[in-house]
Formats: C-alpha cells, sequence, structure tokens
C-alpha cells in the first residue's frame, strides 16, 4: 500500500500570521516526505471555509512544490468541476502546465464540492453539480490527447480549440474522482477511475473497496487507460506513544467533525438536493455520531483512524492495506497539531511504519 500526505491548509489561528505560518509548514513537510519517500502529496479545493481550509488555490501550491520537491507525485485532488467554479478548459490548460513544470509528476482528480456554502457564492445549483462534474471528467481526457478539441452539449459549447499545453504524462495524468457515497465508487468504478474515499469511513474500507474492485472489473474507460486504485482518507498522528498521539490528534479529530456537522448544517437542519440526501443522511447518523460519542481510543482500535504510536499506526495501516486499500491519504496538518509534532510523525512512520507494511496475500500467508 502507497503512503501520502493529505492537506486542507486547515489551522485554528484564524490570523494572517497563523495562515501564512500553515501555510510554510505544510510546504516543509511535503520536502520532508519527499526526501523520506512517500509517494504523493494530496490537496483539496475549498473555498471561503474559515479555520477549516484555505487551500482555494491548490495548483498555485502544487507549482510551487514542484520547484521544491524532486520525486513526490502531486495530488490535485480535488478539482470542483461544475462550470462557474471551474471551467473544463481552463482545467485542462492548469493540470498539463502543472505536469510540464512538474516533469510528470500529476495526479488530477475532480469532484463536486459538498457544502451550500461554497455552491452558493458561484451561484451552482446543486441539482447541476453531479451532471456537469460527470460531463467535464468525460471531456477532460481528450482535451489533453487531441490536437484539436472541439465539444457541443446542452451545457457547454466549446469550439475547435488547440487547448495547449499538453501534459508531459502520456497520454494524459492519472484521473481520479472523490467518492462519498457508493454511488460515486459505482461511477467511479465503471468509468475506470480511481477512487479517492472521502468521508466514508475507514471502518467501512472493506465493503467499499469490495464493491469498487469486483465493478471495476468491468468499466468502460472514460480516460486513455484505466485507473484501478482506491485511497483513503485517513486521520493521521503517530508519536512515541499511544497516549502522546492521542492527547495532541484526539481533540482536533473532534473539532474536526464538529466543523463538518457546521458546514453542512444549511442540508442536515433542512432538505438537501436529491443527489446529496444519502450522504448527509450517512454522515450525520453514522459518522458524526460515532465522532461525538465513541472515545477516539476506540475508534483507532476499530481501524477509523491511525492515531498512536508506530505499533498502532502499524496496525491501522496494515488493516487498511489488507481491506484493498491502494494508498493512505494521512491526514495530519489539523487544527492545533503542532509543526514538530507532524515533522515527527512524518519521519516515525517512514522509519518505523511503512517498511513494515505487507502486501495482502503475504499477510494473509504469516
Amino acid at each position: 500500500m502507497d503512503v501520502s500526505l493529505f492537506y486542507e491548509l486547515e489551522t485554528s489561528d484564524l490570523s494572517e500570521a497563523g495562515v501564512k505560518r500553515a501555510f510554510e509548514q505544510c510546504i516543509e513537510q511535503t520536502m520532508l516526505a519527499d526526501r523520506l519517500g512517500y509517494r504523493a502529496v494530496w490537496f483539496t479545493e475549498h473555498h471561503f471555509l474559515t479555520g477549516f481550509s484555505y487551500s482555494s488555490a491548490p495548483e498555485l501550491v502544487l507549482a510551487h512544490l514542484a520547484a521544491k520537491t524532486r520525486n513526490i507525485r502531486l495530488g490535485h485532488g480535488i478539482v470542483l468541476l461544475p462550470f462557474r467554479i471551474n471551467h473544463p478548459l481552463r482545467v485542462a490548460e492548469r493540470i498539463a502546465t502543472l505536469d510540464l513544470l512538474s516533469n510528470g509528476r500529476v495526479e488530477f482528480g475532480g469532484g463536486r464540492a459538498i457544502s451550500e456554502s461554497e455552491l452558493s457564492a458561484f451561484e451552482v445549483d446543486p441539482d447541476d453539480t453531479r451532471p456537469q462534474w460527470e460531463e467535464s471528467l468525460k471531456i477532460l481526457p481528450k482535451m489533453w490527447t487531441q490536437e484539436t478539441f472541439q465539444y457541443e452539449s446542452p451545457t457547454l459549447k466549446i469550439p475547435a480549440r488547440q487547448v495547449l499545453p499538453k501534459p508531459v504524462q502520456k497520454p494524459h495524468p492519472p484521473m481520479w474522482v472523490a467518492c462519498t457515497q457508493p454511488a460515486t465508487l459505482e461511477f467511479a468504478a465503471d468509468n475506470g477511475l480511481g477512487a479517492l474515499g472521502f468521508g466514508i469511513g475507514q471502518g467501512q474500507s472493506n465493503d467499499y473497496v469490495r464493491l469498487y474492485k469486483d465493478r471495476i472489473k468491468n468499466c468502460k474507460p472514460i480516460g486513455s487507460f484505466v485507473n484501478n486504485k482506491f485511497a483513503l482518507l485517513t486521520f493521521t498522528l503517530c508519536c512515541e506513544t499511544d497516549e502522546e498521539a492521542l492527547e495532541i490528534q484526539g481533540p482536533n479529530f473532534r473539532m474536526y467533525s464538529d466543523a463538518v456537522r457546521n458546514l453542512f448544517a444549511p442540508w442536515i437542519e433542512g432538505k438537501p438536493p436529491r443527489s446529496y440526501e444519502w450522504f448527509m443522511k450517512f454522515w450525520q447518523e453514522t459518522m458524526y455520531k460515532a465522532a461525538q460519542s465513541v472515545p477516539v481510543s476506540e475508534i483507532v482500535k476499530a481501524g477509523g483512524a491511525c492515531i498512536g504510536s508506530p505499533e498502532t499506526c502499524l496496525r491501522v495501516l496494515q488493516y487498511l492495506a489488507d481491506a484493498g486499500v491502494d494508498e493512505a491519504l494521512l491526514f495530519m496538518q489539523m487544527y492545533t497539531t503542532p509543526h514538530e509534532k507532524i515533522m515527527r510523525s512524518i519521519q516515525l512512520i517512514a522509519d518505523e511504519v511503512i517498511p513494515r507494511l505487507k502486501p495482502p496475500a503475504e499477510r494473509m500467508r504469516c
């Protein structure tokens, strides 16, 4: 199983200096992960979410990191694909440019946004997000591979144009989609796209991986190749002892769930759009309830968070690997997590956890 970093660019210090510090520390952490052999660093895209995320222009952060690193892959996961937020032509240009600057290290992930505050600010009708997301994903590979691209649909008209530059990776960068519910996992599998599991819970990884892996066997890829990979967002902090890790990251785990509850409040307390109903109900009744009522130590024991000593983190990550997860997206930079503890965590996982991870088949023989 591959191990990568994941960032919302999150901080509890809302001052300008605090936000700037979060960016600077993230860059230093990524540079360390690059030296230690982590596979990738992933950045989400969010807007207007004070404290929760300052990753409103991840393409700029990734371009900066392209110049600061040598080997680590650069995951833009996700790009919000409603047309009013990111027109597909601009997405194609930005991703190809980043791929050029990084000499072919880009991983591209698409999604549709999941908060009322973001969608309403850009005047996006929530009911339009799913069809626009699907439409963008289907035409982006053509923009990257065709010398001249032309397209017309009831919602989008693009005259014949050369979309430039072309990506370094041929035929194009690996494509992923954000998956928060079974319907999006099915879409990813049916279309030969990698699955970025966000908000589905580490404890459910077995069922979701099985659904995805079984279904993708019969896919009709919308890209030029099948990306048969399942990645999972994993709340993480590795310290010398379980007690230290839980003391530091446990409160942040709770704080994060409260922030997400506030983010979803307009739809949880009101009536969510039809395509968001399943996830809002699931998150409120399963994820949020567990985060508030179950001790974080018990969530870790169940494989729901990778917070603890190297031995504990190895056990959790091995559980995910045995479930068939291809890549763990380690989410460490949360509200109050000290920078030096994240740096130590990155080092500990590289030194004492990753070398001891076993492939699922080997694990089963032992």
